[in-house]
């Protein structure tokens, strides 16, 4: 069995292109607003619709009310209480009663019937005193014409009863007051509404009452006819308003999208001009190692000196200019993933080298926890030396005099675990959301010096390798980075 050096590269994947992104939303926003177009046209239409046939059903019923009314002072309260059984059809008295009633309907081509009615000893059941049609011959109440009069062809006699306990209105306010029926009703005429008025005599008693129903079947296009030119207007205001709509998205969907152009130039342009820093400064560093070594000829110790500050100054630029880039390749979708095989306990050695020295020329008490034996683990070292080393650089800088960093590892089945942990100043609450935002820093630190990238790379780098990094932070108390990255062995054959 051989040990074989595995050497895999990862491009992060790309987001979706922002044109393309731009275009599904601008689509979706546009399906949105047609759909709550018809959905509101469709409600306010529904409610029109509903109001108008209230409002002409109250009309028509207050009409009735008024033809019912007006008929009842028609009627002689004597004549009426001499008409009580079958026998009294012969008498002038019913005669007049029904012509009466006749001469009511004719006046008005919609009404179907008109009839008196008194009450009995039960309740439920009224009797009919007259009817317009009770004098007609039995070819006259043969409506269908088919030589036969049927049982609902006969017109009502004195003495018949009706039975009103399905007809509340005209049971219990019929002999009240005039009245009339709540909802229209389907009959074998037709859509029918009726409507009734006591017949008072000389004492103030109701004795009677007239009953009119009046043939309606033009209601419904009525009511149609008085919303047409209102949903008209209602489907051409809100027409207008969905072209509207649509403009300010697209205005607003133009906008963002030259707004995103120009952020993808800005960063094009950083990656051109990080790229083109790289190289000067790489040989202004080989320079000044040339000079730190005396190849150029020996320098004095004041010389020494001033080399070793500008060396220090060359790192910095060093450091800034591949952060820059760092920053732009994660902002163009480009960040490069070299997993090789990773000596975890080496790793973490040298970057602890680094610290360990800026947190005694601080004074912080630096607690180190690292397992002896890590794993081997394909990683990124150039990421990961990105991450732990930003993390613990600014727990140093960010941590007072005497204060304490700890630096925790673990390793949790296949997942690696590191805690960065100080009692530097804290986040405020109110920024919490923002630290991981490119350029941004909190406002309790900008005194201190930063660029603000480093936590914006420093996720970019986790998420690059497929892991994750949260933190807790308490202003005033001091912060917790816990990262997450899972461990793929190297692979032997």
């Amino acid at each position: 069995m051989s040990s074989e050096k595995n050497n895999t590269k990862k491009s992060v994947a790309a987001p979706l292109p922002k044109n393309e992104k731009s275009a599904a939303l601008n689509t979706t926003k546009v399906i949105f607003v047609l759909t709550a177009t018809a959905v509101t046209s469709a409600v306010i239409t529904y409610i029109m619709y509903n109001y108008t046939q209230d409002l002409l059903k109250e009309r028509l019923q207050e009409r009735l009310i008024s033809v019912a009314s007006t008929a009842a002072t028609q009627f002689d309260p004597q004549q009426i209480e001499k008409i009580r059984t079958i026998d009294d059809i012969e008498t002038n008295d019913f005669e007049t009663l029904v012509n009466q009633l006749g001469a009511i309907r004719a006046a008005n081509t919609d009404i179907q019937y008109a009839y008196l009615m008194r009450r009995t000893e039960d309740p439920s059941v009224f009797e009919f005193i007259a009817d317009a049609d009770s004098l007609l011959t039995e070819e006259e109440l043969d409506a269908n014409e088919n030589g036969v009069v049927e049982d609902d062809e006969w017109a009502p006699l004195p003495g018949d009863p009706y039975e009103v306990a399905d007809y509340p209105v005209l049971k219990d306010e019929a002999f009240f007051h005039p009245s009339v029926d709540r909802e229209l009703q389907e009959d074998q005429w037709g859509l029918i509404m009726a409507a009734y008025a006591p017949i008072i005599d000389s004492s103030g008693e109701a004795i009677a009452i007239i009953g009119i129903d009046v043939l309606v079947d033009d209601f419904r296009q009525k009511t149609q006819a008085t919303l047409l030119p209102f949903s008209l207007f209602i489907f051409i205001l809100l027409l207008l308003l969905t072209l509207l709509t649509l403009l300010l998205i697209r205005f607003y969907g133009e906008r963002a999208d030259a707004m995103r152009e120009i952020d993808r130039q800005k960063d094009e342009l950083l990656s051109i001009v990080s790229h083109q820093l790289a190289t000067p400064v790489s040989s202004t560093k080989w320079y000044l190692e040339m000079l730190q070594d005396g190849d150029v000829g020996k320098l004095s110790a004041e010389q020494k000196k001033h080399v070793h500050s500008i060396q220090g100054i060359a790192e910095n630029l060093t450091d800034l200019v591949s952060m820059i880039l760092d920053v732009s390749r994660i902002q163009l979708g480009r960040m490069q993933v070299d997993r090789e095989p990773l000596n975890l306990n080496e790793f973490f050695e040298e970057v602890l080298t680094v610290i360990t020295p800026k947190a005694k020329e601080k004074n912080i008490q630096f607690n180190v926890s690292v397992p002896k034996k890590l794993p081997i683990a394909m990683l990124d070292r150039r990421l990961m030396r990105m991450t732990v080393e930003n993390l613990l650089s600014n727990a140093v800088k960010y941590t007072p005099e005497k204060g304490v960093v700890d630096f925790t590892v673990e390793l949790k089945g296949h997942v690696l675990h590191y805690n960065v942990k100080d009692t530097g100043c804290g986040i405020p609450k109110a920024e919490q959301s923002k630290m991981f935002t490119k350029l941004y820093r909190a406002t309790n630190v900008r005194s201190v010096g930063g660029n603000g990238f480093g936590l914006y790379v420093a996720k970019g780098a986790v998420e690059a390798q497929d892991g994750s990094i949260v933190f807790t932070s308490t202003e005033g108390k001091g912060t917790t980075f816990t990262v997450q990255l899972p461990i793929i062995k190297p692979e032997t054959n």
